[in-house]
């Protein structure tokens, strides 16, 4: 595994961003992540899961970044996407019970 700089990491990722068409922008970060094992690569992945609307995957990103980020401020970050997903999905299953 090659030992990236954060700056450098930054920078990958939004390349990865700009690449816009999701498919290609999960790609670009799973690659990044394969190699970097960052947290913060992690985050970005999920993100793009979840816009997506593959909300299992996009956990499983966030659950990732919360474990790998050390920063506190940053476990919160990647905690607050895990609760915003499991609001929406009892949100989700609650509509489906009034239809």
């Amino acid at each position: 595994m090659d030992k990236f700089s954060r700056k450098e990491i930054e920078k990958k990722i939004k390349e990865c961003q700009q690449l816009i068409i999701s498919n290609k922008v999960i790609t670009c970060l799973k690659e990044l992540f394969e190699g970097t094992n960052d947290a913060m690569v992690a985050y970005e992945l999920g993100r793009e899961y979840e816009k997506a609307g593959n909300n299992v995957k996009a956990f499983q990103c966030y659950s990732m970044a919360e474990d790998l980020f050390e920063d506190p401020n940053f476990k919160n970050m990647a905690q607050a996407a895990l609760n915003h997903l499991v609001i929406e999905e009892i949100i989700t299953k609650k509509k489906r019970k009034i239809k």
